[in-house]
């Protein structure tokens, strides 16, 4: 199978279609690519890939995934993350009170 990728390299979103056709993929992905060149898109990637599957794809090329995933884990650990910097921030300020 072949993948054509667009990827904003912004928002990281990703966008995907499969072929059965390299020549297809080919031609569809350099249209794609002069619509964003004349709209000024330059953040847009455009890319084929052949793969065995879209999984096989998202291991082998995870970066064009991130966005994908709604996994609940991803979310505790953001809200971790703002949480963590909030005490640390402050620490700081009481610190300097003192």
């Amino acid at each position: 199978m072949y993948y054509l990728i667009e990827h904003n390299r912004t928002t990281k979103e990703t966008l995907h279609q499969e072929f059965t056709d390299y020549a297809t993929a080919q031609e569809t992905g350099l249209q794609k690519e002069q619509h964003y060149l004349h709209n000024k898109q330059h953040e847009m990637e455009v890319v084929v890939f052949e793969a065995d599957s879209l999984e096989a794809l998202k291991r082998t090329h995870s970066r064009y995934f991130v966005q994908e995933s709604n996994d609940s884990s991803q979310k505790v650990n953001a809200v971790g993350a703002v949480v963590a910097v909030g005490l640390v921030g402050l620490a700081v300020y009481l610190l300097s009170k003192k």
